[in-house]
C-alpha cells in the first residue's frame, strides 16, 4: 500500500466527511465508493473491521453483492484519497485484512488488534507427530511474525536446515547457536555438504557460532511484533513432548528491546557458522 499516500494524522472526521461530501468520485449513485462513504456518514463504519465484517455491513445496503476478497481490488479510490485505511496483519494463508475510518489513529488500531487478535498463542507438540506439527502447525506460527527475525538455539545441526526453510526466502533472518549436535560431529562431512548447499539456496539466512555456548540456554525467535518460545529447539523441532509459545509485542513489550540488544551483542562477537 506504499502507493498510497497517508493523510495528515491531524485529519479531523469532520474534515474526511466534508471532503466526500464535495467529491463527485466518491458520492456516485450506486458505486462502491459511494456506499462505503454512506457506511462513514451514518456512522455505521467508525472502527476497525474485518474484511468479512465490512462486507457484510455493506451487503446490508442497496447495490451489487460484495465478497470479501475483492475489497483489495475495490478499495484503492479511497485509500487513495485518504477516506479510509488499512492494516494487513499475518503473511501467508494466515494473513488478515482489518480497515477502518483514516481518521483514527494508525498506531492505536494496530496497538488494538495486537491485543485482540494476536493474543498469546500456545502450539503443543506431542512428540508423536512431528513431520505434521513441522510441516503444517509451526508455518502458521511463522506467519503470524512480522519484519526480519533473529532466532537463537543452543545446538544446531542438519534439522536445523529443515525448519529454517520454513521461513522462506523473502526476509533476513539470523540463526545464532553455540554448538554442533553430536551426531553431526561424528558425521562432520555430512553436516558440511549440507550446510554449503543450504547456505547457497537460502541466501537470506545468516548462520552463526557464539563461542560462550554457556550463555545461551533458551530458544527463542525475536521479531518485530512477538517473541516466539520454542521448547525443545530448532534442531530437534517436535522429536519431543514441548510447546511453542506465540507472546505478541504488548505482553513483552518491556524486556523484547533487551533481548534484541543482547542478541545484537553476540552476533557482533560471533563467527559465521562453515
Amino acid at each position: 500500500m506504499a502507493l498510497y499516500k497517508s493523510i495528515s494524522m491531524t485529519t479531523t472526521k469532520k474534515q474526511i466527511l466534508h471532503k466526500i461530501d464535495t467529491s463527485e468520485s466518491l458520492t456516485r449513485q450506486g458505486s462502491f465508493a459511494s456506499r462505503v462513504c454512506k457506511l462513514l456518514k451514518d456512522g455505521e463504519f467508525d472502527t476497525v473491521l474485518s474484511s468479512q465484517k465490512l462486507t457484510d455491513l455493506l451487503n446490508e445496503g442497496f447495490g451489487k453483492k460484495v465478497k470479501a476478497n475483492n475489497l483489495t481490488a475495490l478499495m484503492p479510490p479511497l485509500l487513495k484519497e485518504g477516506i479510509v485505511k488499512i492494516k494487513i496483519i499475518g503473511r501467508g494463508r494466515n494473513k488478515k485484512k482489518y480497515w477502518f475510518p483514516a481518521w483514527i489513529d494508525k498506531n492505536k488500531v494496530e496497538n488494538e488488534l495486537f491485543a485482540g487478535v494476536l493474543e498469546n498463542k500456545a502450539l503443543f507438540l506431542t512428540g508423536s507427530d512431528a513431520w505434521t506439527d513441522s510441516n503444517k502447525n509451526f508455518p502458521n506460527i511463522i506467519n503470524m511474525l512480522n519484519g526480519d527475525l533473529c532466532i537463537v538455539d543452543p545446538f544446531y545441526g542438519n534439522g536445523t536446515f529443515y525448519l529454517l526453510e520454513k521461513f522462506g526466502k523473502d526476509r533476513k533472518i539470523r540463526f545464532l547457536s553455540g554448538r554442533l549436535g553430536n551426531e553431526e560431529q561424528q558425521k562432520l562431512s555430512n553436516f558440511e555438504i549440507n550446510l554449503k548447499k543450504f547456505k547457497r539456496e537460502f541466501k537470506n539466512i545468516k548462520m552463526k557460532r557464539y563461542d560462550k555456548f554457556f550463555e545461551l540456554h533458551d530458544r527463542y525467535i525475536l521479531a518485530d511484533n512477538a517473541l516466539v518460545v520454542v521448547g525443545y529447539g530448532i534442531k530437534d523441532f517436535a522429536n519431543k513432548e514441548s510447546f511453542v509459545v506465540f507472546l505478541p509485542k504488548k505482553a513483552v513489550s518491556k524486556f523484547l528491546p533487551i533481548l534484541k540488544g543482547i542478541f545484537e551483542k553476540r552476533w557482533k562477537k560471533s563467527n559465521d557458522i562453515t
